[in-house]
């Protein structure tokens, strides 16, 4: 019987650390997706049945809140949850944990793509997958993030084969490294990540040229950015983003 409730341990390697030791945004990121995939597969909801009925699912928002980042050869556990689908919109609940300290809470909300007109359609899940989600839910939502008016280009990147994910379109962690690589080294090495909320607005594909713009309002040892990813050949924005940083 898979467990409503699914959990996996991951181990902080010298593969996933960024220059602090830590594991950082990019690698939390890609740690959460990793361990929703598994049970998405597990409780037949995964990226093989969707293909079936010639659907996929998709990111649209995400929220993750950290009170302590993990250092080099910790062990981390992490726990996940399918919520109720309320409308188009499915969601997805996790918690990280380091030894029996919770550190970490993050909240996805998905949708289903018809793979043939890319258009959102109602998930079509099986009656013994909804009896099995669980009633908990986290006290957090992913937000719509509203970004100001002043905001200025600070980067400029080109869709690479590298950024694609199965369904040929940008993983949704490789858009956390754009923002990542926008940011000045010196943030970098003086504040870490508080909390992250991310807007997966439109696919971006191979090829695409991207104008990331940021804006940031410092207080003293608080950071608060906003970012937005704009599709320079029609004008679309791709992605919005709020983070808050705190000093190390």
């Amino acid at each position: 019987m898979i467990p409503s409730i699914f959990e996996k341990d991951y181990e902080v390697n010298s593969v996933n650390i960024n220059m602090n030791k830590r594991l950082g945004l990019y690698g939390m990121l890609g740690i959460l997706q990793d361990v929703g995939t598994i049970h998405a597969d597990l409780t037949g909801v995964g990226y093989e049945d969707m293909v079936k009925n010639n659907a996929f699912w998709v990111f649209t928002q995400q929220k993750l809140k950290m009170n302590q980042w993990p250092k080099w050869q910790d062990t981390i556990n992490v726990k996940t949850w399918p919520r109720k689908v309320k409308g188009l919109k499915a969601y997805r609940d996790y918690t990280i944990h380091l030894g029996d300290q919770l550190i970490g809470e993050s909240v996805a909300t998905f949708m289903v793509l018809d793979g043939t007109s890319r258009r959102p359609v109602a998930p079509q899940l099986e009656e013994k997958f909804l009896q099995s989600i669980p009633e908990k839910e986290l006290d957090i939502l992913p937000e719509k993030i509203k970004v100001p008016d002043n905001m200025k280009v600070e980067h400029t990147l080109v869709v690479r084969n590298s950024d694609l994910d199965m369904n040929n379109h940008v993983n949704n962690t490789k858009y956390s490294q754009w923002i990542l690589d926008t940011i000045p080294i010196k943030y970098h090495k003086n504040f870490v990540v508080r909390e992250f909320d991310i807007n997966f607005v439109s696919e971006t594909h191979l090829g695409d040229e991207i104008d990331v713009y940021m804006i940031k309002e410092e207080d003293s040892s608080i950071i608060k950015s906003f970012y937005q990813g704009v599709r320079r050949s029609d004008g679309k924005v791709v992605f919005s983003s709020h983070i808050t940083g705190v000093e190390i």
